[in-house]
């Protein structure tokens, strides 16, 4: 199950990613400040500030396999902007899919009674909540691509593979332009 960091702040991605791609003329740094907070996951180059639980898959008694980038987030969500509010650091995070029926668990007392025995730190009961996941984008690559639309509403400066830029170019084409 992929990990994300949940964060407050603009700052708190810096610390625990490289950042924002810095791209020749373009400004993605300003055309993502307009999407946070909000429904999106940004997927960037972990840096070595990450803890270590966050660039490892698996739980903790699974085989652990390195990996160098990490999914962010800074959620609109009150509950959330709240507990992040009170933390001096980001909260890890993940998407819960039930292990068999392969659909998202809604309720937070099933996520405790599946999840509890595999180490699970905490549930907070905001009551059932509405299964909108959020939009990922890869930023890892030379154009911010979409990789699972949520949510989040696909911007002009991302591709998805379904646009005529992308099927030509591929994901190391050029970031389209901002203005």
């Amino acid at each position: 199950m992929p990990l994300s960091i949940l964060c407050r702040s603009l700052r708190d991605i810096d610390t625990y990613t490289t950042g924002f791609p810095r791209g020749t003329g373009q400004n993605i740094f300003r055309a993502v400040k307009h999407c946070l907070p909000g429904p999106y996951t940004f997927i960037l180059t972990a840096s070595k500030e990450l803890p270590k639980q966050c660039t490892r898959y698996g739980t903790t008694t699974a085989k652990y396999a390195s990996r160098k980038n990490v999914g962010v987030r800074m959620p609109d969500d009150p509950i959330c902007k709240a507990i992040l509010e009170m933390m001096d650091e980001p909260l890890i995070s993940t998407s819960v899919k039930s292990p068999k029926e392969n659909e998202w668990i809604l309720d937070p007392v099933t996520i405790a009674d599946v999840y509890g025995p595999e180490g699970l730190d905490f549930v907070v009961d905001g009551g059932v909540r509405v299964a909108d996941p959020s939009t990922v984008v890869d930023m890892t690559g030379g154009t911010p691509r979409i990789i699972r639309q949520g949510k989040g509403p696909k911007q002009p400066w991302m591709v998805s593979e379904s646009d005529t830029d992308f099927a030509t170019n591929g994901a190391n084409g050029s970031i389209p332009y901002l203005a």
